[in-house]
């Protein structure tokens, strides 16, 4: 008896010290959209309902994300089938399941996140399907071959896991140095080897990656210009583009603002030594696939203010410096409660006909979204 009750002493002290904590989120868009080259729109109606799980005990913790999305506008759904441009993830095992078709629309289940991992002063260690941290810029990231986002996308930080091994040394309270394996979906792997420096006025990082289609040496500056506030930022890699058979560089230098009225800046440069055609033929994930750009050079901007506590307001442009269209998607963000918040914006596309953004045409959207 005096054992089982130890026993039981020892399983009750350990459950009081994990941390659980789950959260609810939907995300609802309701979108005015072009379906056609003649600019007809739609209405389309897409819904995310997502549900979070973190677990900690003591070192260790578990992260679960899940998601339930719907789609309704048949019309839309059969725009992107027929375009054959649906994107998958570049795991070896599909993230989504198959979708249930009905009447005017389509609803399937997906799998975000799942990982788990150790984590102490010295090291830290995760595994599964998560997102990999790359990069410094805050519009592009083209150091990012493992989760790159898209920044013309409704959500640019929406974007799919990497299933992967992720280890960082602590080399002192100053450096660290990272290693990664991750498994693509035709069951190659892509590595990724990183030494990073905190200096007194600049973070440094140094970033190998190759895989069996492209490979990338890169770097990432941060810091701030001389106590003025101005953090400046640069990152970029050498690429070896295995399946094109091209070699170039492509690279950013940034730098943000925020002023004392509670206005912040962003602006960035995005060069590229080589260009791509839009007849590239893509069937499966590339690991440049963010990579293939149509311009040198790129100018992007990120206005935003806070009028007050409740409403925010944030504009994003831009603009290829080869043909000179432009991208523009102004933003009014409104805070209904704690938990409830909701987002006016539209997504706008300017310039000749066989321009870069001139044949995307115009997007307008509401999104509620209620976190519980």
């Amino acid at each position: 008896m005096k054992r089982l009750l130890l026993v039981g002493l020892f399983l009750t002290t350990k459950l009081f010290s994990q941390e659980f904590e789950t959260t609810f989120e939907n995300s609802n868009f309701t979108l005015f959209v072009p379906l056609n080259s003649l600019g007809k729109h739609e209405l389309v109606n897409y819904n995310r309902f997502r549900l979070t799980e973190h677990i900690r005990i003591d070192n260790w913790f578990l992260t679960a994300i899940g998601d339930i999305e719907n789609t309704l506008n048949i019309n839309y759904i059969n725009s992107y089938r027929t375009a054959n441009i649906m994107i998958r993830s570049d795991t070896p095992f599909s993230t989504q399941t198959s979708t249930y078709n009905y009447k005017e629309g389509e609803i399937y289940s997906q799998l975000y996140r799942l990982y788990a991992g150790y984590a102490d002063e010295k090291h830290r260690v995760s595994f599964g399907l998560q997102r990999v941290s790359m990069g410094v810029g805050r519009i592009w990231n083209p150091t990012d071959l493992f989760n790159p986002k898209n920044p013309l996308a409704l959500e640019p930080d929406e974007v799919y896991g990497s299933f992967s091994l992720v280890y960082t040394y602590s080399l002192s309270d100053l450096s660290e140095m990272t290693i990664i394996a991750a498994q693509r979906a035709d069951n190659s792997f892509k590595y990724l080897g990183r030494v990073k420096n905190y200096l007194d006025v600049l973070d440094v990082s140094f970033n190998i990656v190759n895989m069996n289609d492209v490979a990338m040496v890169g770097y990432e500056l941060e810091g701030e210009l001389f106590n003025t506030g101005i953090e400046l930022r640069s990152e970029g890699g050498w690429f070896d583009d295995k399946i094109h058979k091209k070699r170039f560089f492509q690279g950013l230098m940034g730098a943000d603002f925020s002023f004392e009225n509670s206005l912040t800046f962003v602006g960035e440069w995005l060069h590229t030594s080589k260009t791509f055609k839009t007849d590239l033929k893509v069937t499966t994930p590339l690991g440049t696939a963010n990579n293939l750009v149509l311009s040198n050079d790129y100018l992007g901007m990120n206005v935003g203010y806070e009028f007050d506590a409740l409403l925010y307001g944030s504009l994003i442009t831009i603009v290829s410096a080869d043909d000179g269209s432009f991208y523009l998607s102004p933003t009014l963000s409104y805070s209904l409660a704690d938990d409830t918040t909701m987002r006016l914006g539209t997504m706008l596309n300017y310039g000749k006909r066989d321009s870069e953004f001139g044949n995307y045409g115009k997007t307008y959207y509401l999104n509620v979204n209620l976190t519980f």
